[in-house]
């Protein structure tokens, strides 16, 4: 069979070429399959199959439907702020009869690797790319892509995402609402965009409250519990030290009360923390950590459903899919 690349306009004149049949058959196999032999209803069905053609207009009810294969990159396998995001989509595709297989790009070049393959890999049905960028697929249609987060104007693909800069500006905000004045943000990679839309939040919540940015206060971090230590001790020797320390994500944050309570730090009599995303360690904190929790699980399943709707051709008219966060409060804030 001819391979058409993926198009989410995929009539059943395509279905037709790609299966080697005529498209006079591939109606019968829509409106009278008993009428079709089993042999050609299979290339058909393939054929479909292979052109994300809807397969529900197809097959009979309660006909077995064919395995997807799904190929997920993860920037970090290793990061359980993933984890939820992963169980999300493995639970929405068993349901979808799609099968997951993850690729972990923290030691390898996706770009160099995909540009190489000139599309999504020979084999795959669909790509979700989870905190990282697929644009240079731009010009790739061998198959539908979804992201989750990050979101810019830009981005070409559909995107599951959430509102860093709003969810940063309520936290720093409710900091602010209970006395701290001398507000810390500690920061992950510049070069990411929701790091970049997390601090814009922290420096308009002090804008609107009328507190004169101290530049000290920003301190860049890698994202590690290791460079929470370290911005600990840098900005604990600053005169005065802040009073409050705002965190990009939860293991900086978790490095922060680490370190705070060997330095002698009484959290949060002297200093209130608060992190972002939420991952399960922060309840078990010594105090428990107060953060932005985002329903990463309801992303991981958002992002399979409209990849679904993809690869059956549905029409996609949205690329922004935008979803709520909460402010947790625990007691590492006051």
């Amino acid at each position: 069979m001819k391979n058409i690349p993926y198009l989410s306009s995929t009539t059943m004149r395509d279905v037709a070429l790609q299966a080697g049949v005529s498209a006079a058959t591939v109606s019968r196999v829509f409106t009278a399959p008993e009428k079709v032999s089993a042999k050609t209803r299979q290339r058909v069905e393939i054929a479909a199959h292979a052109l994300g053609y809807p397969l529900s207009r197809i097959l009979p009810q309660g006909a077995n439907l064919p395995w997807r294969k799904v190929m997920v990159i993860i920037s970090d396998i290793t990061d359980s702020f993933y984890s939820e995001m992963i169980r999300g989509i493995e639970i929405q595709a068993k349901k979808k009869h799609c099968t997951i297989y993850l690729f972990d790009c923290a030691y390898q070049s996706v770009e160099r690797d995909f540009k190489h393959a000139k599309g999504v890999p020979e084999g795959y049905d669909g790509l979700i790319c989870i905190g990282i960028s697929p644009d240079y697929l731009a010009n790739s249609r061998t198959a539908p892509i979804v992201v989750i987060n990050p979101y810019s104007s830009e981005t070409l693909f559909p995107t599951v995402h959430i509102d860093n800069l709003t969810a940063s500006f309520n936290a720093v905000d409710y900091l602010i609402q209970r006395g701290h004045q001398r507000i810390a943000c500690l920061t992950g990679p510049e070069e990411l965009t929701l790091c970049q839309y997390r601090r814009q939040g922290y420096l308009q919540a002090l804008k609107r409250n009328n507190i004169t940015l101290n530049p000290y206060y920003l301190v860049r971090g890698d994202f590690s519990f290791t460079s929470g230590i370290s911005a600990t001790d840098h900005l604990m020797q600053l005169t005065p030290p802040p009073d409050a320390i705002f965190c990009h994500n939860d293991k900086m944050a978790l490095g922060v009360i680490y370190r705070a309570k060997q330095l002698g730090i009484a959290i949060p009599k002297q200093m209130s923390v608060i992190g972002f995303d939420g991952v399960e360690e922060c309840q078990y904190a010594d105090p428990p950590l107060s953060t932005i929790s985002q329903p990463r699980m309801a992303q991981g399943e958002m992002a399979i459903t409209l990849l679904m709707d993809l690869m059956e051709g549905k029409p996609i008219t949205n690329r922004s899919y935008l979803l709520e966060t909460e402010l947790l409060l625990r007691q590492s804030t006051r």
